[in-house]
């Protein structure tokens, strides 16, 4: 179930977003998508999906672009954590996880495993909208985990922001276990340092365009980021020789 992104241009009225954008998310393997602010991360998950159409090129699985397929055959193949998650009526925790399975048969054994694996248990029954947002987007990733089939397409838009970091721990462990179990995952992150020791490759999205994409250490070069980000990086080897990416950001102090 691959997808294939190929010569995306996006347009928002007049405004392009993104430009001759094309990739091929890596099966079994975490991608991380980075980029500042406005790069067009969310724009490009969003043509992925589906809901929003590209004005040239195309997003297809199997052949098949994505906008044109019907709801029940995407929903078989890729799974969606949006950056915002608004849930207007008072459903439970556990109804929000079921809607994952809303085009697909009835399984309850994965609604219970997805509450499981994502510690919601004692929430189960608590109304969605009561939540703080560090636990609602343990729920949306829980609805995610319910709809993947083993080797289907995850796409998450900053789904770890607002969560306390023994969940980000929790949920990445996760991450990396879905792409070991044959899912194919792609992630808009902002979090440049996380993305490092989560992902097997980055995509580098700046001004719409792809700008490098590839094995984490050789796209995320510290001159590229200096330039890209506006600080100053560096790699940091542990005692045990794993090696983390720092940002250096530096806050002045008044006497």
């Amino acid at each position: 179930m691959s997808v294939v992104i190929d010569k995306l241009h996006f347009f928002y009225n007049r405004r392009q977003v993104l430009r001759n954008l094309s990739a091929c998310m890596s099966a079994g393997q975490v991608t991380a998508l980075l980029g500042p602010n406005a790069a067009g991360k969310s724009t490009l998950l969003r043509c992925i999906i589906g809901s929003l159409r590209p004005k040239l090129g195309a997003v297809m699985i199997d052949g098949i672009a994505t906008h044109r397929m019907r709801v029940r055959d995407l929903a078989t193949r890729l799974a969606y954590v949006p950056q915002r998650s608004i849930v207007s009526a008072a459903f439970t925790v556990r109804e929000v996880i079921e809607l994952g399975r809303y085009a697909l048969p009835p399984n309850p054994s994965k609604v219970e495993y997805a509450i499981d694996r994502l510690d919601l248990e004692h929430l189960a029954h608590r109304p969605y909208p009561e939540l703080s947002v560090g636990q609602q987007q343990r729920v949306m990733l829980a609805r995610a985990v319910a709809q993947l089939s083993p080797t289907g397409n995850l796409l998450l838009d900053e789904p770890l922001s607002a969560m306390d970091l023994r969940y980000v721990q929790h949920s990445s462990v996760l991450l990396r276990e879905l792409a070991a179990g044959g899912a194919t995952i792609l992630i808009a992150m902002h979090d440049i340092s996380l993305a490092a020791a989560l992902a097997d490759e980055v995509w580098l999205l700046d001004g719409g365009r792809l700008v490098a994409s590839g094995e984490v250490a050789k796209v995320l070069s510290l001159d590229r980021l200096r330039a890209m980000f506006g600080v100053d990086f560096q790699w940091v080897e542990s005692e045990g020789g794993r090696l983390s990416l720092l940002a250096e950001v530096h806050v002045a102090r008044s006497q």
